[in-house]
């Protein structure tokens, strides 16, 4: 009976040698909800290569360490800590380290932090007048200017506008001269307390 027995204990000792430990994962950031968002403000952040225990999670906004809620392999839910933003820096880099393995960066941008939410037309030769809408921007002219942005890679001209107008909320501009043709990328530089910002972007497409 002894060789009926052999095969058997072969398959068990070949099957426990492919047993191993699974490498950890180095996490990744796909997205923090809201995306705007105060000190204070219970964040979720998105990804994967976390760990649903708490503990193995560390999580920091401009290196300021936050402190976690609850947590799963693909999402942590935090509380943007104080600290988190300065006069400085109206946007934060989360970093999220699992198991000793750090990620790329992800950046939450705090509620100052300068929107577009809308441009009206969205296309047009240069002269044309855009009307800019969002929030947060500088109300005068003189502390904003519009960067009509072609991309590194368009080989185009990337000047910059003075608002014929200004509000929080809504920033008038032309086209300027130099701008070539194809989609621009418009951002609005926001200046206070002696720092620039840069705001969100939305296309624009400049016509022949």
């Amino acid at each position: 009976m002894k060789p009926y027995f052999l095969p058997f204990l072969v398959i068990a000792i070949l099957g426990g040698c492919t047993t191993h430990d699974q490498p950890t994962p180095i996490p990744s950031l796909k997205a923090v909800n809201p995306q705007f968002a105060a000190v204070g403000t219970i964040v979720v952040v998105s990804g994967a290569g976390f760990s649903s225990t708490p503990s193995d999670n560390k999580i920091t906004f401009n290196e300021v360490p936050a402190s976690i809620q609850s947590a799963s392999d693909t999402s942590l839910t935090v509380t943007v800590p104080t600290g988190a933003f300065s006069d400085e820096l109206r946007s934060a880099a989360v970093v999220v380290t699992t198991k000793g393995k750090t990620g790329s960066p992800f950046y939450l941008r705090g509620d100052n932090y300068p929107e577009i939410t809308s441009i009206n037309p969205r296309s047009g030769p240069v002269g044309t007048l855009i009307t800019i809408r969002g929030r947060n921007f500088n109300p005068t002219v003189e502390g904003s200017s519009i960067l009509f942005w072609g991309g590194p890679a368009s080989g185009r001209g990337n000047p910059l506008a003075t608002p014929l107008s200004a509000s929080s909320t809504a920033i008038r501009v032309q086209v300027p001269a130099g701008t070539g043709t194809g989609d621009d990328c418009l951002i609005t530089y926001v200046v206070a307390d002696k720092s620039k910002y840069l705001s969100t972007c939305e296309v624009f497409t400049v016509t022949p």
